[in-house]
């Protein structure tokens, strides 16, 4: 369960930060981004990539947390 909620917490961390580069933010955004050894940066994602990867990271989030037992959920069958 630890394990789980520390995944959870991570990957949504991370999608929150994907978000932020996708309505503008640089927090962390050059760092990221592999380069070659003339500084040129090798990828040039675009905002919609950002934010394509945040949710499926805050999603595989969402997903530790209720693997992790923290709520019930019933799907109808």
């Amino acid at each position: 369960m630890i394990v789980s909620i520390l995944f959870s917490f991570i990957l949504i961390a991370l999608g929150l930060i994907h978000f932020n580069w996708a309505i503008g933010g640089q927090f962390g955004f050059a760092e990221s981004l592999p380069t070659k050894e003339s500084g040129e940066s090798v990828l040039h994602p675009k905002k919609l990539d950002s934010a394509l990867v945040g949710i499926g990271l805050t999603a595989f989030g969402i997903f530790y947390i209720f693997k992790s037992g923290l709520f019930e959920y019933n799907l109808p069958l």
